[in-house]
């Protein structure tokens, strides 16, 4: 299931400096942080710190059943970076994550991991994802570059966010709130992500839905499950045709299962 985040960028007046504005994303409005249906963050870096994998196959009809009937380490890599290659990093998220249970000793799992995550803008999830990789596998130069990949793109989360808490207060308006808590979020700090989407949903109340499904998504990210449910049935309850909030419930009900010990 897929955690979708509002991101609704349709306010009369653009109340960022140009800094801010370069990494506002166009409505829309669905960020996806594990299993997607739909990928926001879905095209590979454009610059020269491409995303980087231990290349196996690109077929992925082919690979997608070859680890569902024979779900070896190799066909769970392999279609991991077939997701990687084909700018589907979300899909590679649960598959990997359910290997390196199996196996945590993974060098490649975790770097695969750690670039899908990156790729998602989840650079915190990344880092550490890469750097577990090189601790495993201290010559491995794939997830070396890879973590200061992770590494430069969490720098520049930071400085948004550094040019972001310079806006006036006057000028904060429903889109600041919910891109700074979405550059919070990418960064891992979910208690500030939901401390700004809090104060949007102070200052915006008309749009409990965009909030309430927001902080849903950072309590699922934080493991706060009852809590995050409850979120997203406030979300669903101020627009009952809130289709993301529907999905997330789904997501945090599969989350909830999937991480409650037998």
């Amino acid at each position: 299931m897929t955690a979708h985040t509002t991101n609704d960028l349709t306010t009369t007046e653009p109340a960022m400096q140009p800094v801010v504005k370069k990494i506002l994303i166009i409505a829309g409005i669905i960020i996806v942080l594990s299993i997607p249906l739909v990928i926001l963050f879905s095209n590979a870096p454009k610059n020269k710190n491409t995303p980087t994998v231990e290349k196996k196959g690109t077929d992925i009809a082919a690979l997608e059943q070859l680890a569902n009937s024979n779900p070896t380490t190799a066909n769970i890599i392999a279609l991991s970076v077939a997701y990687i290659n084909n700018n589907m990093p979300g899909k590679a998220v649960k598959p990997l994550t359910d290997l390196i249970k199996k196996d945590p000793k993974n060098a490649a799992a975790y770097n695969n991991l750690g670039v899908a995550n990156i790729m998602l803008k989840n650079y915190q999830n990344g880092i550490e994802a890469c750097t577990k990789a090189i601790q495993i596998d201290t010559g491995f130069q794939l997830a070396k570059n890879n973590l200061k990949w992770g590494l430069d793109e969490k720098n520049k989360a930071l400085n948004t966010i550094q040019a972001m808490e310079k806006v006036a207060t006057e000028k904060q308006d429903q889109a600041y709130f919910i891109q700074l808590g979405l550059v919070y979020m990418q960064l891992g700090n979910y208690e500030k992500s939901i401390a700004s989407w809090q104060s949007g949903l102070d200052k915006f109340p008309e749009s409990k839905a965009i909030f309430y499904n927001n902080i849903g998504t950072a309590l699922v990210l934080k493991k706060d499950y009852n809590k995050a449910i409850e979120m997203f049935n406030k979300a669903l309850s101020a627009d009952p045709s809130n289709q993301l909030a529907k999905n997330n419930i789904a997501w945090a009900e599969q989350e909830k299962k999937d991480n409650t010990p037998e």
